[in-house]
Protein backbone atom coordinates (compact mmCIF):
# COMPACT_ATOMS: atom_id res chain seq x y z
CA UNK A 1 0.00 0.00 0.00
CA UNK A 2 1.26 3.48 -0.84
CA UNK A 3 1.38 6.41 1.47
CA UNK A 4 -1.81 8.31 2.14
CA UNK A 5 -2.16 11.18 -0.31
CA UNK A 6 -2.55 14.68 1.02
CA UNK A 7 -5.10 17.04 -0.47
CA UNK A 8 -3.18 18.83 -3.21
CA UNK A 9 -3.09 22.54 -3.68
CA UNK A 10 -3.51 23.56 -7.32
CA UNK A 11 -0.02 23.56 -8.76
CA UNK A 12 1.48 24.68 -12.02
CA UNK A 13 1.51 21.93 -14.67
CA UNK A 14 4.67 19.93 -15.24
CA UNK A 15 6.95 21.22 -17.94
CA UNK A 16 8.80 18.74 -20.14
CA UNK A 17 11.85 18.63 -17.88
CA UNK A 18 9.62 18.31 -14.82
CA UNK A 19 7.80 15.38 -16.40
CA UNK A 20 11.11 13.60 -17.06
CA UNK A 21 12.23 14.25 -13.51
CA UNK A 22 8.92 12.93 -12.22
CA UNK A 23 9.38 9.69 -14.14
CA UNK A 24 12.89 9.27 -12.75
CA UNK A 25 11.72 9.83 -9.18
CA UNK A 26 8.77 7.47 -9.45
CA UNK A 27 10.41 4.73 -11.43
CA UNK A 28 8.53 5.48 -14.62
CA UNK A 29 5.09 5.89 -13.01
CA UNK A 30 2.66 8.01 -15.01
CA UNK A 31 2.35 11.66 -13.99
CA UNK A 32 -1.04 12.67 -12.55
CA UNK A 33 -3.74 12.77 -15.19
CA UNK A 34 -4.38 16.47 -14.73
CA UNK A 35 -0.78 17.25 -15.63
CA UNK A 36 -0.88 15.10 -18.75
CA UNK A 37 -4.00 16.71 -20.12
CA UNK A 38 -3.61 20.24 -18.77
CA UNK A 39 -6.48 19.84 -16.35
CA UNK A 40 -4.94 21.93 -13.59
CA UNK A 41 -5.83 25.64 -13.43
CA UNK A 42 -2.88 27.86 -14.03
CA UNK A 43 -0.46 28.97 -16.67
CA UNK A 44 -1.13 26.89 -19.83
CA UNK A 45 -4.14 28.79 -21.08
CA UNK A 46 -3.74 32.25 -19.59
CA UNK A 47 -2.78 33.84 -22.90
CA UNK A 48 -5.65 32.24 -24.78
CA UNK A 49 -8.07 32.98 -21.95
CA UNK A 50 -7.18 36.66 -22.11
CA UNK A 51 -8.12 36.70 -25.79
CA UNK A 52 -11.56 35.28 -24.96
CA UNK A 53 -12.61 38.11 -22.71
CA UNK A 54 -15.08 40.66 -23.90
CA UNK A 55 -16.74 40.39 -27.28
CA UNK A 56 -16.12 36.69 -28.12
CA UNK A 57 -17.56 35.59 -24.77
CA UNK A 58 -20.58 37.84 -25.25
CA UNK A 59 -21.05 36.39 -28.74
CA UNK A 60 -21.23 32.89 -27.25
CA UNK A 61 -23.86 34.11 -24.79
CA UNK A 62 -25.83 35.81 -27.57
CA UNK A 63 -25.64 32.76 -29.84
CA UNK A 64 -27.09 30.45 -27.20
CA UNK A 65 -29.74 33.00 -26.24
CA UNK A 66 -30.88 33.22 -29.87
CA UNK A 67 -30.92 29.44 -30.31
CA UNK A 68 -33.03 29.02 -27.18
CA UNK A 69 -35.58 31.52 -28.54
CA UNK A 70 -35.85 30.55 -32.21
CA UNK A 71 -38.83 28.31 -31.46
CA UNK A 72 -40.88 31.40 -30.42
CA UNK A 73 -42.60 29.53 -27.64
CA UNK A 74 -42.28 28.53 -24.04
CA UNK A 75 -43.45 25.42 -22.25
CA UNK A 76 -46.46 26.62 -20.27
CA UNK A 77 -46.37 24.51 -17.15
CA UNK A 78 -48.03 25.04 -13.79
CA UNK A 79 -44.77 24.60 -11.88
CA UNK A 80 -43.47 27.94 -13.16
CA UNK A 81 -46.63 30.00 -12.53
CA UNK A 82 -45.33 31.61 -9.30
CA UNK A 83 -41.90 32.31 -10.78
CA UNK A 84 -43.38 34.05 -13.82
CA UNK A 85 -45.76 36.17 -11.71
CA UNK A 86 -43.84 37.00 -8.55
CA UNK A 87 -41.47 39.56 -10.14
CA UNK A 88 -44.47 41.60 -11.33
CA UNK A 89 -46.05 41.38 -7.90
CA UNK A 90 -42.83 42.52 -6.25
CA UNK A 91 -42.29 45.44 -8.65
CA UNK A 92 -45.87 46.64 -9.08
CA UNK A 93 -47.65 45.60 -5.88
CA UNK A 94 -44.53 45.53 -3.65
CA UNK A 95 -45.63 42.21 -2.18
CA UNK A 96 -44.81 38.51 -2.34
CA UNK A 97 -48.54 37.78 -2.36
CA UNK A 98 -49.86 36.79 -5.78
CA UNK A 99 -53.50 37.81 -5.20
CA UNK A 100 -53.65 40.26 -8.13
CA UNK A 101 -52.03 37.88 -10.60
CA UNK A 102 -52.57 34.18 -10.02
CA UNK A 103 -56.31 33.54 -10.11
CA UNK A 104 -56.62 33.55 -13.95
CA UNK A 105 -54.30 30.52 -13.93
CA UNK A 106 -56.57 28.43 -11.72
CA UNK A 107 -58.95 27.45 -14.52
CA UNK A 108 -56.14 26.14 -16.74
CA UNK A 109 -54.32 24.22 -13.99
CA UNK A 110 -53.63 20.77 -15.37
CA UNK A 111 -52.33 17.61 -13.82
CA UNK A 112 -53.61 15.46 -10.99
CA UNK A 113 -52.79 17.86 -8.15
CA UNK A 114 -54.88 20.75 -9.47
CA UNK A 115 -53.87 24.12 -8.03
CA UNK A 116 -50.76 23.08 -6.14
CA UNK A 117 -48.39 25.87 -7.13
CA UNK A 118 -49.79 28.34 -4.57
CA UNK A 119 -51.19 27.98 -1.05
CA UNK A 120 -53.41 30.19 1.08
CA UNK A 121 -51.77 32.03 3.95
CA UNK A 122 -53.93 34.38 6.03
CA UNK A 123 -56.19 34.98 3.05
CA UNK A 124 -53.37 35.56 0.55
CA UNK A 125 -51.94 33.37 -2.20
CA UNK A 126 -48.28 32.49 -1.65
CA UNK A 127 -45.93 30.55 -3.95
CA UNK A 128 -45.49 26.90 -3.03
CA UNK A 129 -41.97 27.02 -4.39
CA UNK A 130 -38.78 28.69 -3.13
CA UNK A 131 -38.37 32.37 -3.96
CA UNK A 132 -34.78 32.24 -5.20
CA UNK A 133 -35.52 31.92 -8.93
CA UNK A 134 -38.13 34.74 -9.09
CA UNK A 135 -35.95 36.98 -6.92
CA UNK A 136 -32.97 36.46 -9.22
CA UNK A 137 -34.93 37.29 -12.38
CA UNK A 138 -36.82 40.25 -10.89
CA UNK A 139 -34.27 42.85 -12.15
CA UNK A 140 -34.92 41.61 -15.69
CA UNK A 141 -38.61 42.43 -15.24
CA UNK A 142 -38.08 46.09 -14.35
CA UNK A 143 -38.53 47.51 -17.90
CA UNK A 144 -41.64 45.37 -18.52
CA UNK A 145 -43.16 46.32 -15.14
CA UNK A 146 -42.52 50.05 -15.72
CA UNK A 147 -43.98 49.84 -19.23
CA UNK A 148 -47.04 47.95 -17.99
CA UNK A 149 -47.78 50.44 -15.20
CA UNK A 150 -47.54 53.41 -17.58
CA UNK A 151 -50.08 52.06 -20.02
CA UNK A 152 -53.51 53.72 -19.96
CA UNK A 153 -56.07 51.73 -17.92
CA UNK A 154 -57.92 50.09 -20.86
CA UNK A 155 -54.66 48.53 -22.07
CA UNK A 156 -53.11 47.92 -18.66
CA UNK A 157 -56.04 45.73 -17.60
CA UNK A 158 -56.37 43.93 -20.94
CA UNK A 159 -55.89 40.18 -20.21
CA UNK A 160 -54.33 39.44 -23.61
CA UNK A 161 -51.67 42.13 -23.16
CA UNK A 162 -50.87 41.05 -19.61
CA UNK A 163 -50.53 37.39 -20.61
CA UNK A 164 -48.33 38.29 -23.57
CA UNK A 165 -45.99 40.36 -21.40
CA UNK A 166 -45.85 37.63 -18.74
CA UNK A 167 -45.11 34.90 -21.28
CA UNK A 168 -42.40 36.88 -23.05
CA UNK A 169 -40.68 37.81 -19.80
CA UNK A 170 -40.69 34.21 -18.60
CA UNK A 171 -39.12 32.95 -21.81
CA UNK A 172 -36.52 35.74 -21.98
CA UNK A 173 -35.57 35.19 -18.33
CA UNK A 174 -35.37 31.40 -18.59
CA UNK A 175 -33.34 31.43 -21.81
CA UNK A 176 -30.95 34.09 -20.50
CA UNK A 177 -30.27 32.15 -17.29
CA UNK A 178 -29.66 28.96 -19.29
CA UNK A 179 -27.26 30.78 -21.61
CA UNK A 180 -25.46 32.34 -18.63
CA UNK A 181 -25.03 28.92 -17.02
CA UNK A 182 -23.38 27.67 -20.23
CA UNK A 183 -21.11 30.71 -20.28
CA UNK A 184 -20.04 30.17 -16.65
CA UNK A 185 -19.37 26.51 -17.40
CA UNK A 186 -17.26 27.50 -20.39
CA UNK A 187 -15.20 29.90 -18.29
CA UNK A 188 -14.75 27.21 -15.64
CA UNK A 189 -13.60 24.57 -18.11
CA UNK A 190 -11.24 27.05 -19.78
CA UNK A 191 -9.25 27.15 -16.57
CA UNK A 192 -8.20 23.54 -17.09
CA UNK A 193 -8.70 22.68 -20.76
CA UNK A 194 -7.84 24.00 -24.24
CA UNK A 195 -10.26 26.19 -26.16
CA UNK A 196 -11.53 23.43 -28.46
CA UNK A 197 -12.25 21.09 -25.57
CA UNK A 198 -13.99 23.87 -23.64
CA UNK A 199 -16.24 24.68 -26.60
CA UNK A 200 -17.18 21.03 -27.15
CA UNK A 201 -18.00 20.52 -23.49
CA UNK A 202 -20.04 23.73 -23.39
CA UNK A 203 -22.02 22.88 -26.54
CA UNK A 204 -22.73 19.39 -25.22
CA UNK A 205 -24.12 20.98 -22.08
CA UNK A 206 -26.00 23.83 -23.81
CA UNK A 207 -27.50 22.07 -26.84
CA UNK A 208 -27.35 18.33 -26.16
CA UNK A 209 -28.84 18.15 -22.67
CA UNK A 210 -32.08 19.20 -20.93
CA UNK A 211 -30.56 22.65 -20.53
CA UNK A 212 -32.21 23.44 -23.88
CA UNK A 213 -35.57 21.65 -23.68
CA UNK A 214 -36.10 22.22 -19.93
CA UNK A 215 -34.11 25.09 -18.41
CA UNK A 216 -34.35 27.52 -21.31
CA UNK A 217 -38.04 26.97 -22.03
CA UNK A 218 -39.70 27.91 -18.72
CA UNK A 219 -38.86 29.26 -15.28
CA UNK A 220 -38.53 25.89 -13.68
CA UNK A 221 -36.00 25.88 -10.83
CA UNK A 222 -33.51 24.06 -13.04
CA UNK A 223 -32.09 27.15 -14.72
CA UNK A 224 -30.88 28.72 -11.50
CA UNK A 225 -29.87 25.27 -10.22
CA UNK A 226 -27.62 24.71 -13.23
CA UNK A 227 -26.22 28.23 -12.96
CA UNK A 228 -25.38 27.61 -9.29
CA UNK A 229 -23.62 24.32 -10.00
CA UNK A 230 -21.73 25.80 -12.96
CA UNK A 231 -20.55 28.59 -10.66
CA UNK A 232 -19.55 25.96 -8.09
CA UNK A 233 -17.24 24.42 -10.68
CA UNK A 234 -15.88 27.85 -11.52
CA UNK A 235 -15.16 28.47 -7.82
CA UNK A 236 -13.59 25.05 -7.29
CA UNK A 237 -11.30 25.46 -10.29
CA UNK A 238 -9.98 28.79 -9.05
CA UNK A 239 -6.58 28.91 -7.38
CA UNK A 240 -7.29 26.86 -4.26
CA UNK A 241 -4.69 28.85 -2.33
CA UNK A 242 -7.01 31.88 -2.44
CA UNK A 243 -8.93 32.60 0.74
CA UNK A 244 -12.02 33.53 -1.30
CA UNK A 245 -12.20 30.09 -2.93
CA UNK A 246 -14.26 28.39 -0.17
CA UNK A 247 -16.48 31.48 0.19
CA UNK A 248 -17.57 31.38 -3.44
CA UNK A 249 -18.08 27.62 -3.26
CA UNK A 250 -20.31 28.23 -0.24
CA UNK A 251 -22.28 30.92 -2.09
CA UNK A 252 -22.89 28.58 -5.03
CA UNK A 253 -24.12 25.72 -2.84
CA UNK A 254 -26.19 28.05 -0.64
CA UNK A 255 -28.08 29.33 -3.68
CA UNK A 256 -28.46 25.79 -5.06
CA UNK A 257 -29.87 24.49 -1.77
CA UNK A 258 -32.21 27.46 -1.27
CA UNK A 259 -33.46 27.04 -4.84
CA UNK A 260 -33.88 23.24 -4.75
CA UNK A 261 -33.74 21.97 -1.14
CA UNK A 262 -33.29 18.25 -2.00
CA UNK A 263 -30.05 19.12 -3.78
CA UNK A 264 -28.70 20.78 -0.66
CA UNK A 265 -27.39 17.32 0.21
CA UNK A 266 -24.35 18.18 -1.96
CA UNK A 267 -23.32 20.46 0.88
CA UNK A 268 -22.62 17.54 3.22
CA UNK A 269 -19.57 16.03 1.47
CA UNK A 270 -18.13 19.51 0.95
CA UNK A 271 -18.47 20.26 4.65
CA UNK A 272 -16.26 17.21 5.22
CA UNK A 273 -13.85 18.31 2.49
CA UNK A 274 -13.32 21.81 3.85
CA UNK A 275 -13.13 20.57 7.45
CA UNK A 276 -10.34 18.18 6.50
CA UNK A 277 -8.66 20.84 4.39
CA UNK A 278 -8.42 23.54 7.08
CA UNK A 279 -10.61 24.99 9.81
CA UNK A 280 -10.32 28.48 8.32
CA UNK A 281 -11.59 27.28 4.94
CA UNK A 282 -14.41 25.38 6.67
CA UNK A 283 -15.71 28.54 8.36
CA UNK A 284 -15.36 30.54 5.15
CA UNK A 285 -17.38 27.88 3.33
CA UNK A 286 -19.99 27.76 6.09
CA UNK A 287 -20.53 31.53 6.33
CA UNK A 288 -22.64 32.02 3.15
CA UNK A 289 -24.57 28.82 3.91
CA UNK A 290 -25.63 30.27 7.25
CA UNK A 291 -26.19 33.78 5.88
CA UNK A 292 -28.64 32.59 3.22
CA UNK A 293 -29.93 29.54 5.07
CA UNK A 294 -31.30 31.38 8.10
CA UNK A 295 -33.71 33.69 6.19
CA UNK A 296 -34.81 30.77 3.99
CA UNK A 297 -35.57 28.58 7.00
CA UNK A 298 -37.38 31.43 8.79
CA UNK A 299 -39.48 32.13 5.70
CA UNK A 300 -40.42 28.48 5.21
CA UNK A 301 -41.29 27.98 8.86
CA UNK A 302 -43.35 31.18 9.05
CA UNK A 303 -45.41 30.58 5.93
CA UNK A 304 -45.53 26.79 5.65
CA UNK A 305 -44.66 25.36 9.04
CA UNK A 306 -41.76 23.26 7.74
CA UNK A 307 -38.09 23.82 7.01
CA UNK A 308 -38.20 23.11 3.26
CA UNK A 309 -41.15 24.66 1.45
CA UNK A 310 -44.88 24.17 0.93
CA UNK A 311 -44.87 22.00 -2.18
CA UNK A 312 -43.27 18.82 -0.77
CA UNK A 313 -45.58 18.96 2.23
CA UNK A 314 -48.58 19.35 -0.06
CA UNK A 315 -47.82 17.04 -2.96
CA UNK A 316 -46.25 14.22 -0.95
CA UNK A 317 -48.71 14.18 1.93
CA UNK A 318 -50.00 10.60 2.38
CA UNK A 319 -53.60 11.44 1.46
CA UNK A 320 -52.43 12.98 -1.83
CA UNK A 321 -49.34 11.01 -2.78
CA UNK A 322 -51.13 7.71 -2.32
CA UNK A 323 -53.94 8.91 -4.57
CA UNK A 324 -52.02 10.74 -7.29
CA UNK A 325 -48.61 9.03 -7.43
CA UNK A 326 -48.31 5.30 -7.91
CA UNK A 327 -45.30 4.24 -5.87
CA UNK A 328 -42.77 2.09 -7.70
CA UNK A 329 -39.82 0.12 -6.39
CA UNK A 330 -36.44 1.73 -5.81
CA UNK A 331 -34.91 -0.57 -8.42
CA UNK A 332 -37.49 0.51 -11.00
CA UNK A 333 -36.85 4.18 -10.23
CA UNK A 334 -33.07 3.71 -10.32
CA UNK A 335 -33.23 2.01 -13.72
CA UNK A 336 -35.91 4.38 -14.98
CA UNK A 337 -33.82 7.47 -14.29
CA UNK A 338 -31.01 5.95 -16.36
CA UNK A 339 -32.42 3.91 -19.24
CA UNK A 340 -36.23 4.18 -19.49
CA UNK A 341 -37.47 5.58 -22.85
CA UNK A 342 -39.65 8.00 -20.92
CA UNK A 343 -37.05 9.61 -18.64
CA UNK A 344 -33.73 7.78 -18.98
CA UNK A 345 -30.58 9.89 -18.79
CA UNK A 346 -28.64 7.65 -21.16
CA UNK A 347 -31.54 7.72 -23.65
CA UNK A 348 -31.97 11.49 -23.83
CA UNK A 349 -28.32 12.38 -23.09
CA UNK A 350 -26.38 9.41 -24.51
CA UNK A 351 -23.03 11.22 -24.27
CA UNK A 352 -23.41 10.96 -20.48
CA UNK A 353 -21.89 7.48 -20.82
CA UNK A 354 -18.58 9.22 -21.48
CA UNK A 355 -19.19 11.38 -18.39
CA UNK A 356 -19.37 8.26 -16.24
CA UNK A 357 -16.01 7.25 -17.66
CA UNK A 358 -14.61 10.68 -16.82
CA UNK A 359 -16.03 10.55 -13.31
CA UNK A 360 -14.41 7.17 -12.72
CA UNK A 361 -11.02 8.56 -13.83
CA UNK A 362 -11.38 11.57 -11.52
CA UNK A 363 -12.22 9.23 -8.65
CA UNK A 364 -9.39 6.84 -9.42
CA UNK A 365 -6.58 9.29 -10.06
CA UNK A 366 -7.75 12.09 -7.72
CA UNK A 367 -7.07 14.80 -10.25
CA UNK A 368 -8.80 17.28 -7.95
CA UNK A 369 -8.77 17.31 -4.17
CA UNK A 370 -12.51 17.88 -4.17
CA UNK A 371 -13.30 15.43 -7.00
CA UNK A 372 -14.41 12.49 -4.87
CA UNK A 373 -16.51 14.71 -2.63
CA UNK A 374 -18.32 16.14 -5.65
CA UNK A 375 -19.00 12.66 -6.99
CA UNK A 376 -20.39 11.57 -3.62
CA UNK A 377 -22.71 14.59 -3.65
CA UNK A 378 -23.92 13.76 -7.17
CA UNK A 379 -24.64 10.16 -6.17
CA UNK A 380 -26.58 11.30 -3.11
CA UNK A 381 -28.74 13.58 -5.26
CA UNK A 382 -29.40 10.77 -7.73
CA UNK A 383 -30.32 8.29 -5.00
CA UNK A 384 -32.60 10.86 -3.41
CA UNK A 385 -34.59 11.26 -6.62
CA UNK A 386 -34.70 7.48 -7.06
CA UNK A 387 -36.35 7.28 -3.63
CA UNK A 388 -38.97 9.88 -4.53
CA UNK A 389 -42.41 8.41 -5.30
CA UNK A 390 -42.75 10.61 -8.41
CA UNK A 391 -39.21 10.06 -9.67
CA UNK A 392 -40.28 10.70 -13.29
CA UNK A 393 -40.92 14.39 -12.42
CA UNK A 394 -44.53 14.52 -13.48
CA UNK A 395 -45.38 15.96 -16.88
CA UNK A 396 -42.20 16.97 -18.70
CA UNK A 397 -39.81 15.97 -21.47
CA UNK A 398 -36.77 13.90 -20.59
CA UNK A 399 -34.90 13.44 -17.29
CA UNK A 400 -36.02 16.71 -15.71
CA UNK A 401 -34.94 15.93 -12.15
CA UNK A 402 -31.39 15.25 -13.34
CA UNK A 403 -31.15 18.51 -15.29
CA UNK A 404 -29.33 20.35 -12.49
CA UNK A 405 -26.52 17.79 -12.64
CA UNK A 406 -25.71 18.56 -16.28
CA UNK A 407 -22.83 21.00 -15.53
CA UNK A 408 -21.06 18.21 -13.63
CA UNK A 409 -21.68 15.60 -16.31
CA UNK A 410 -20.37 17.99 -18.96
CA UNK A 411 -17.27 18.74 -16.89
CA UNK A 412 -16.58 15.01 -16.49
CA UNK A 413 -15.95 14.87 -20.24
CA UNK A 414 -12.75 16.88 -19.77
CA UNK A 415 -10.45 14.18 -18.33
CA UNK A 416 -11.38 11.65 -21.04
CA UNK A 417 -11.52 14.00 -24.01
CA UNK A 418 -7.84 13.50 -25.03
CA UNK A 419 -8.50 9.76 -25.37
CA UNK A 420 -11.74 10.36 -27.28
CA UNK A 421 -9.87 12.61 -29.70
CA UNK A 422 -7.12 10.08 -30.34
CA UNK A 423 -9.38 7.13 -31.21
CA UNK A 424 -11.58 7.29 -34.29
CA UNK A 425 -14.08 4.81 -32.85
CA UNK A 426 -14.57 6.89 -29.72
CA UNK A 427 -14.80 10.10 -31.75
CA UNK A 428 -17.49 8.57 -33.95
CA UNK A 429 -19.39 7.22 -30.93
CA UNK A 430 -19.31 10.58 -29.18
CA UNK A 431 -20.40 12.42 -32.33
CA UNK A 432 -23.37 10.09 -32.79
CA UNK A 433 -24.31 10.44 -29.12
CA UNK A 434 -24.00 14.23 -29.36
CA UNK A 435 -26.12 14.50 -32.51
CA UNK A 436 -28.78 12.17 -31.11
CA UNK A 437 -28.99 14.26 -27.94
CA UNK A 438 -29.27 17.48 -29.96
CA UNK A 439 -32.07 15.97 -32.01
CA UNK A 440 -33.97 14.94 -28.88
CA UNK A 441 -33.60 18.45 -27.49
CA UNK A 442 -34.93 19.92 -30.74
CA UNK A 443 -38.01 17.71 -30.35
CA UNK A 444 -38.41 18.88 -26.77
CA UNK A 445 -37.93 22.55 -27.61
CA UNK A 446 -40.06 22.68 -30.77
CA UNK A 447 -42.65 19.91 -30.40
CA UNK A 448 -43.33 19.11 -26.74
CA UNK A 449 -46.11 18.86 -25.54
CA UNK A 450 -47.90 18.61 -28.89
CA UNK A 451 -48.04 14.81 -28.59
CA UNK A 452 -49.82 14.97 -25.19
CA UNK A 453 -47.90 11.89 -24.13
CA UNK A 454 -48.01 12.83 -20.43
CA UNK A 455 -51.80 12.64 -20.24
CA UNK A 456 -53.02 10.46 -23.14
CA UNK A 457 -54.31 7.77 -22.98
CA UNK A 458 -53.90 8.07 -19.19
CA UNK A 459 -51.74 10.25 -16.96
CA UNK A 460 -48.22 8.96 -16.50
CA UNK A 461 -48.62 9.80 -12.82
CA UNK A 462 -51.33 7.15 -12.58
CA UNK A 463 -49.65 4.55 -14.82
CA UNK A 464 -45.86 5.05 -14.56
CA UNK A 465 -45.33 1.74 -16.38
CA UNK A 466 -45.89 3.79 -19.54
CA UNK A 467 -42.38 5.16 -19.01
CA UNK A 468 -41.05 1.81 -20.24
CA UNK A 469 -43.06 1.70 -23.47
CA UNK A 470 -40.45 1.66 -26.25
CA UNK A 471 -43.01 1.98 -29.05
CA UNK A 472 -44.96 4.88 -27.58
CA UNK A 473 -42.62 7.23 -25.76
CA UNK A 474 -42.33 11.04 -25.49
CA UNK A 475 -39.68 11.24 -28.22
CA UNK A 476 -41.54 9.58 -31.07
CA UNK A 477 -45.01 10.77 -29.94
CA UNK A 478 -44.02 14.45 -29.93
CA UNK A 479 -41.97 14.10 -33.13
CA UNK A 480 -44.91 12.55 -34.96
CA UNK A 481 -47.26 15.24 -33.63
CA UNK A 482 -45.11 17.98 -35.15
CA UNK A 483 -44.16 21.45 -33.98
CA UNK A 484 -46.19 23.17 -31.30
CA UNK A 485 -47.66 26.60 -32.17
CA UNK A 486 -45.18 29.50 -31.88
CA UNK A 487 -47.39 31.39 -29.44
CA UNK A 488 -44.71 33.91 -28.55
CA UNK A 489 -44.73 35.10 -32.16
CA UNK A 490 -48.40 36.04 -31.76
CA UNK A 491 -47.66 37.63 -28.39
CA UNK A 492 -44.89 39.71 -29.97
CA UNK A 493 -47.15 40.91 -32.77
CA UNK A 494 -49.80 41.94 -30.25
CA UNK A 495 -47.35 43.90 -28.13
CA UNK A 496 -45.93 45.64 -31.20
CA UNK A 497 -49.43 47.03 -31.86
CA UNK A 498 -49.79 48.39 -28.33
CA UNK A 499 -47.92 51.72 -28.92
CA UNK A 500 -50.29 52.59 -31.77
CA UNK A 501 -53.31 51.74 -29.60
CA UNK A 502 -51.84 53.78 -26.78
CA UNK A 503 -51.46 56.84 -29.04
CA UNK A 504 -55.07 56.51 -30.19
CA UNK A 505 -56.31 56.39 -26.61
CA UNK A 506 -54.22 59.37 -25.49
CA UNK A 507 -55.20 61.47 -28.54
CA UNK A 508 -58.92 60.71 -28.34
CA UNK A 509 -61.03 63.50 -26.75
CA UNK A 510 -62.01 62.92 -23.11
CA UNK A 511 -65.64 61.95 -22.44
CA UNK A 512 -68.02 64.79 -21.55
CA UNK A 513 -68.05 65.74 -17.89
CA UNK A 514 -71.48 64.78 -16.61
CA UNK A 515 -72.45 66.04 -13.19
CA UNK A 516 -73.92 63.41 -10.94
CA UNK A 517 -76.49 63.71 -8.19
CA UNK A 518 -75.70 63.94 -4.53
Amino acid sequence: MGQRRAFPVAAAPLQTSDAALHCLKTGGQRPPLQNQTSLTPGAPHKTEAAKLRGLPVLLLLLLLFVIYNINFRLVRIDDSVPARLLPFSLLINHSIYLDHWVEPYFASARGPLGVYFVVKFHGHWVSSYPLITPLIVTPLYVPAAVWLTHLPPPLRSNPAIRVSVIDLMEKVSASLIAALSALVLFLAVRRVAPLQTSLIVTLAYALASPTWAISSQALWKHGVGELSFAFLLYALLRNSASSSYPIWAGVALAVAAANTPPEGIVILPFLVFFWRRSRADFWRFLAPLVALGIPVVVYNWYYFGNLLMAYPAYATAPERAAHYFIRTSFADAFAGLLVSPGRGLFIYVPWAVFSIWGGVRIWRYRDYAWGRYLIVGILLVFLGYAKFSGWWAGWCFGPRYLTNLMPFLAFFLVPVWPRIEKRSVLRAAFLLAFLAAVWFEVIGAFCYPSGHWDSVPVSVDRVPSRLWNWRDNPINRNWNAGAAPPLLYDDSRLLLRVPALERQIRQSPPPPNVKGRN
